[in-house]
């Protein structure tokens, strides 16, 4: 049993800890204990599943322009687009349309965050708008409760934390904002065009812009502490750990940076690792894996360690623009008006 137990936590087959929870707390209330050996059977079957690219594919339907962004949770998906709404979307039931339309908005919806039942939209309105999505509200009107209002054009990225709102905008600048009152807190400069990219965490913040540059800043000052430069053209999409930054670009390559050295180490573009021919759009990295969508209509599935593609998913007929995933699925978005959810524990 320990011997299951310790391939279970091995790195390529320990799971997050939310999806884990959730795992071995159906497997104990099904056996009323833990059977190690059963668990492991699942993850490898699903880590299989991932490097062969079996899943299966549900399409959602109902925007009337393309998709620029996704979030999911555990029963819902939600998607904001050119059309300038964001539509809610149940993977409990077997409709593929919308239960929920929001309209607010008065230009292209270009990013979402997702928490529990609060959701947290930026526009190319130059707006940011939170919304509440408890069950029990009236269905039929949009329930935003705080506008942050601050940047002079498009807000094109934005990351929620604990109690703060941190955006990035075609105006050049990251902003803080006080999630509850929508209160702009700073305003950080320093990037020569749009700001196209943010994530942060308890220490800094990382960006990406169309001056080609990331930029690694203080969470706490401000003060910008490092500049990467090494793509060609705009950076569209980062994710980033401890220890790595993980960028894609117009130049159609993904890099991984060692945030200590400030150095790229690894490159993947077609030439080196079959990599995306068109506009690499966004990316999401985990412990072992690196998932990317682009304007070639694919999305790709990589290792984090050695830079290996491990395979490509087609099931958009145009660019994708958005995805997010977890280790049993991924939700992503494209110029096809068509949201797709790829799981992987079913094929």
């Amino acid at each position: 049993m320990k011997l299951w137990r310790n391939l279970c936590f091995r790195p390529f087959y320990r799971l997050g800890a939310k999806v884990a929870s959730k795992q071995l707390e159906i497997f104990k209330s099904r056996y009323g204990y833990i059977p190690w050996r059963q668990v492991f059977i699942e993850r490898y079957k699903l880590q299989q599943n991932w490097l062969t690219g079996n899943c299966y594919v549900r399409t959602f339907e109902g925007h009337t322009q393309g998709i620029t962004c996704v979030q999911f949770d555990d029963y819902r998906i939600v998607s904001g687009s050119s059309d300038k709404t964001i539509k809610v979307w149940s993977t409990r039931s077997n409709t593929p349309w919308a239960g929920l339309t929001l309209r607010g908005h008065s230009g292209t919806v270009r990013c979402l965050h997702l928490n529990n039942n609060q959701l947290v939209s930026g526009s190319s309105d130059c707006t940011i708008k939170v919304w509440d999505l408890a069950e029990g509200v009236g269905w039929s009107r949009s329930r935003c409760t705080v506008t942050m209002v601050g940047h002079s054009h498009t807000v094109r990225c934005l990351q929620v934390g604990i109690g703060v709102v941190v955006s990035g905008s075609y105006d050049h600048t990251l902003k803080k904002w006080r999630l509850d009152t929508g209160e702009c807190l700073a305003t950080l400069r320093g990037h020569l065009a749009a700001v196209l990219s943010v994530q942060f965490d308890c220490n800094k913040i990382v960006s990406g812009s169309c001056d080609n540059t990331i930029k690694v800043w203080s969470f706490d000052t401000g003060e910008c502490l490092a500049t990467l430069s090494g793509h060609n053209n705009a950076v569209t999409c980062i994710h980033f750990d401890h220890s790595r930054i993980v960028s894609g670009s117009l130049d159609t390559q993904i890099k991984v940076w060692d945030i200590k050295s400030e150095r790229c180490i690894q490159t993947l573009d077609w030439a080196s690792a079959e990599g995306h021919t068109g506009v690499v759009r966004c990316l999401q990295a985990d412990t072992w894996r690196i998932v990317s969508a682009a304007d070639d209509k694919t999305l790709k599935v990589w290792s984090l360690e050695s830079g290996k593609r491990l395979v490509t998913l087609r099931e958009h007929t145009d660019g994708v623009t958005c995805l997010q995933f977890n280790d049993l699925k991924i939700v992503s978005g494209s110029y096809d008006k068509t949201v797709k959810l790829w799981d992987f524990t079913k094929s």
